[in-house]
């Protein structure tokens, strides 16, 4: 397991477009609402959130696009096959790589930008922790999407996942609630601890079986 994600790191840190891109999009996306508007008429404070939310899910997706269509294109996961009999060590050590690489600063950029639009310094650490559980369910629920769209158009993947990512979306919305009317944290906060561990640890098994059928 040690091994792959070392792999898996070095070959994501070396690919900048992969990890960068979609962090700069991210950026971009949260810069240009607040201009695109006049927040003179608006209390930014109130629907910042949603924002940050929508972003979360988008970019989510784009990171998690093609993370097995490389090693599907040039053979590896044949090779892995051949060699482990099972996916599962493999996409479970991508989809970590990807929400360490990815996923982390993203939640790190969101609960900046929460600070800079009227968030309490206090209340930053809330935002960062809340959004980085939430990027660790959505990385693993697209990365399935990922898996089940890899040779048949993306259209199949984004069909595929976004039911099973609006449940994730309904418990980041809450978190962020608790955080704006200062109770239920923790409460929440567990519970979408548990959801992401209970994730994490079964779909790289439903992915794996994906995978599996696209090369048998």
């Amino acid at each position: 397991m040690i091994n792959f994600f070392s792999l898996e790191a070095f070959k994501l840190r070396h690919k900048l477009r992969a990890w960068l891109g979609p962090l700069l999009i991210m950026i971009l996306v949260l810069i240009a609402f607040p201009l695109s508007i006049d927040i003179s008429q608006y209390d930014l404070n109130k629907f910042y959130f949603s924002v940050i939310v929508v972003s979360l899910l988008m970019i989510s997706f784009l990171a998690t696009e093609s993370i097995f269509s490389e090693d599907y294109e040039d053979g590896s996961l044949e090779q892995i096959h051949l060699e482990e009999k099972d996916f599962y060590k493999i996409t479970l050590a991508k989809i970590l790589v990807h929400v360490l690489f990815i996923g982390i600063p993203m939640a790190l950029i969101g609960s900046i930008f929460s600070f800079a639009n009227g968030v309490s310094l206090a209340e930053a650490p809330k935002i960062f922790v809340i959004l980085s559980i939430s990027t660790l369910i959505l990385f693993n629920v697209f990365a399935f999407g990922s898996a089940l769209s890899i040779n048949k158009g993306s259209m199949l993947g984004v069909v595929a996942s976004l039911p099973l990512a609006l449940p994730a979306i309904v418990l980041l919305g809450r978190g962020v609630r608790t955080v704006q009317y200062g109770q239920g944290f923790f409460e929440v906060s567990v519970l979408m601890a548990g959801v992401a561990l209970i994730v994490t640890a079964l779909m790289p098994i439903i992915i794996s079986a994906t995978l599996k059928t696209h090369l048998e």
